[in-house]
């Protein structure tokens, strides 16, 4: 007895979407044909048949002038240095802790390090902080014109930072005097745990106070800047301020709430101790918050603290949410 085949047929069959694409039947005309399918595009493509590929930088979807290449059913954004994230809408400038300290001295080394002075002065690489005083010595100003940079994951293994599309080393510009702050930027940025500034051209001995700018790569553990002065005393406002024997000089205000500030009048105080009072942190911009650290003072001799607090937040400044333990459900 023969064999015969049986084929199932129809307009989805063969499939004629390309790129992937759903074909689904369908009693929709093309012009004066019935065609019988439509097909169903995915992300990226699209067509009749989803033969075309889209071009999503038609969109301008890269932010802050990062530069957009289109890629199939993608795109890429190239970030300036100071950005990052898919569509470069991530701020990555702030400062890393050279010179609020969170960089820890023993997290600083260098080559050799100069004595003046038959020896009893030195410099440290600890002292490589921005806004240090000094970089005299003996009233002779001393910097580093030129420098380049390399930078390693392991401490071992170095990489010198080139010019871009290039395989040469990259000459950034340095100082120009010894007080006068210059910054540069990497376009592309560093991803990497190791930094080295290798100084090329030098006044006098190559002298030098920095700050790193950038961001974690992942985490979110970096201080927001109630401490450095990075959030500025406009940012903080209270429910009400407190006035040790009621005078002016001795004003305990909001913008005093910050973490290690010195001074006899070196916290905020609220004027009554009740549960209504509240000190606020406007961030300017949503941000996202992962931890809070508080701090006492003393008043006179007095030790003082909160020993217990609510936190609350808010996008307008007029409505708020009260945090709540994650797995209780309470304030």
């Amino acid at each position: 007895m023969p064999l015969t085949y049986s084929y199932a047929t129809g307009p989805c069959l063969p499939n004629p979407c390309h790129n992937g694409g759903t074909c689904e039947i369908s009693e929709a005309y093309r012009g004066d044909t019935f065609i019988g399918y439509i097909c169903k595009c995915p992300a990226g493509f699209n067509g009749i048949h989803c033969q075309h590929n889209v071009n999503e930088c038609e969109t301008e979807p890269c932010k802050n002038d990062g530069i957009c290449t289109d890629l199939v059913a993608n795109y890429s954004c190239e970030c300036p240095g100071e950005f990052m994230g898919r569509n470069c809408q991530y701020k990555c400038s702030g400062p890393l802790g050279m010179e609020g300290g969170i960089i820890s001295n023993q997290q600083i080394t260098a080559s050799s390090t100069h004595r003046a002075l038959f020896g009893l002065q030195k410099w440290y690489p600890y002292y490589a902080r921005l806004n240090k005083k000094g970089a005299k010595r003996i009233g002779s100003p001393e910097y580093i014109k030129s420098y380049k940079i390399a930078y390693s994951s392991d401490g071992k293994l170095w990489t010198t930072y080139k010019v871009k599309g290039t395989s040469e080393d990259m000459v950034f510009h340095g100082n120009v005097d010894n007080n006068t702050p210059y910054a540069n930027s990497f376009t592309p940025p560093i991803k990497s745990q190791y930094i080295r500034l290798y100084p090329q051209v030098c006044r006098r001995h190559c002298t030098l106070r920095m700050e790193l700018l950038g961001c974690e790569l992942s985490g979110c553990s970096e201080p927001l800047g109630m401490k450095s002065g990075h959030i500025q005393d406009y940012q903080i406002t209270a429910s009400s301020i407190f006035r040790t024997l009621n005078m002016d000089m001795f004003t305990w205000e909001p913008r005093k709430a910050r973490l290690d500030k010195q001074g006899k009048v070196n916290a905020w105080t609220s004027g009554h101790s009740d549960q209504s009072q509240w000190l606020q942190i406007d961030l300017l911009v949503p941000t996202k918050v992962t931890g809070i650290i508080t701090q006492g003072a003393k008043d006179f001799g007095h030790v003082q603290f909160v020993g217990s607090y609510k936190v609350a937040y808010g996008n307008d400044g007029q409505h708020w949410t009260i945090y709540q333990d994650e797995k209780q459900k309470k304030d």
